[in-house]
């Protein structure tokens, strides 16, 4: 498999090649297709490597140098899983800076797609026209949020981000069939798939054909793909079901250690967020007796102790006994990456220097 048999491109319904492709994307008045056009530029040149931005998966964000050819390896993959064919329509709603949207124009290469581009926004379907077939389309789970009619598109893949419990329950009366991957910049995309709606709805993760996965002494996923030249370490804490299955637990940065029990914050996350309208997340602060408590943290200027009172009983409705917050802190603003997820770490850095 070599990128430089990989030139020409359908987008938007023309077929264009190397030159055509940079002067349709440059010539175009909208910005995004400028990003598009520069990306292209970099894959059409003669280097064998790109330079991506990672998002802080599996340690602090930085640039890496990934080959071409393992990009195309990735697409293969995806190609294989979702039987993708020559002249199917893929929509491309993603910024082109990161790993999904570059790795959606590489599979509209490899696989002969028909690249529909549209401005990335937060609710791409309401733009959609009812009439036009989309035979995949990447999002992440911001994008569906406001959903309720995924018109024509078959099938949608979602990442980036966490989905609530609650968010997966709306999606169970749309028509697509919707996945949600696991993967990163480091593996180049998903390399894990499961259903979250219809018949083969699953909460157990599938690895892509020729995916091998094991644990670390940590319980935390390691990952070998075959277009990567070495096995990608985690920290996201799994269980594995068999050679090719796992149920993703959360981050082990995050995971808190109350009194000898392991408490995942990203599952109870997902359990109580139908009702806590702001931004929030739980995590440990250090406990003279349980070495970490559990604490909820809210971004918010104030909460009342009433209402703290009233939460609390919401929430022990859905969690476990001990999945229940010791405290509930508040805080004006949570520190976020570029792309927009939360820092934990440095949300709680004043309040965990306070106590």
């Amino acid at each position: 498999m070599n990128y430089q048999d990989y030139r020409t491109l359908t987008l938007n319904g023309q077929r264009l090649k190397e030159h055509e492709l940079l002067a349709y994307c440059f010539d175009s008045s909208e910005e995004y297709m400028h990003d598009i056009g520069s990306f292209l530029k970099e894959w059409l040149d003669d280097k064998t490597t790109l330079t991506i931005k990672t998002s802080g998966s599996t340690g602090e964000a930085k640039q890496i140098s990934v080959e071409k050819n393992q990009m195309l390896g990735s697409a293969a993959l995806t190609a294989a899983y979702f039987k993708f064919e020559k002249g199917q329509t893929a929509l491309l709603a993603l910024p082109i800076s990161y790993i999904a949207g570059k790795m959606m124009v590489v599979r509209a290469l490899y696989s002969g797609l028909n690249l529909l581009c549209q401005k990335p926004n937060t609710n791409p379907v309401s733009l959609l026209s009812n009439v036009a077939v989309i035979d995949f389309a990447p999002f992440t789970p911001m994008q569906m949020y406001k959903v309720k009619d995924t018109k024509n598109i078959r099938k949608i893949l979602l990442g980036g981000a966490p989905l609530t419990q609650e968010a997966e329950e709306k999606m169970q009366v749309l028509k697509a069939g919707i996945f949600l991957g696991y993967g990163m910049t480091e593996t180049l995309s998903h390399v894990a798939l499961r259903r979250i709606n219809g018949e083969n709805r699953s909460e157990v993760y599938r690895v892509l054909e020729g995916i091998s996965i094991r644990t670390d002494d940590r319980d935390c996923l390691i990952v070998k793909a075959p277009f990567l030249p070495k096995p990608v370490f985690t920290n996201d804490v799994v269980e594995i079901k068999s050679k090719r299955t796992f149920v993703w637990k959360g981050r082990t940065d995050y995971v808190v250690n109350s009194g000898g029990i392991k408490l995942f914050p990203e599952e109870i996350e997902k359990k109580v967020a139908s009702f806590i309208f702001d931004r929030f997340f739980f995590a440990g602060l250090p406990d003279e007796k349980l070495g970490q408590k559990l604490c909820l943290f809210i971004e918010r200027e104030t909460y009342s102790d009433s209402e703290k009172a009233d939460l609390i009983k919401k929430i022990a409705q859905v969690v476990e006994v001990y999945e229940k917050p010791r405290e509930i802190y508040t805080v004006s603003e949570f520190k976020t990456t570029s792309s927009g997820k939360i820092r934990r770490d440095e949300s709680i850095k004043n309040i965990s220097t306070e106590l």
